[in-house]
């Protein structure tokens, strides 16, 4: 695995998700900063990710995933959707 800015990028980024989210909530934020290891791990290792086929809960996969697909996933969940929920909850109110 070689380490490239965009996974040093998505590490920085997750790490100022928690230190806000610990300071503003305590121990609920850092439990909510666990939940950063998802989108931590599909970019940082897409390919073994995208790799992976078989019998799961909810099915049978047959194909595996491209590693740019998985890492955009994980850039998504990690920048987009707080962006996404920032603008959505901005005009909701």
């Amino acid at each position: 695995m070689q380490v490239t800015i965009g996974k040093l990028l998505s590490l920085l980024i997750a790490i100022a998700y928690a230190v806000v989210a610990i300071k503003y909530n305590g121990i609920a934020g850092a439990k909510w900063s666990l939940g950063l290891l998802l989108p931590l791990a599909l970019i940082w290792f897409p390919e073994e990710l995208g790799s992976l086929t078989g019998y799961y809960k909810s099915g049978y996969v047959n194909v595996q995933t491209p590693g740019p697909i998985v890492a955009f996933i994980g850039w998504f969940i990690l920048v987009g959707l707080p962006v996404l929920l920032y603008l959505v909850l901005k005009h909701a109110i």
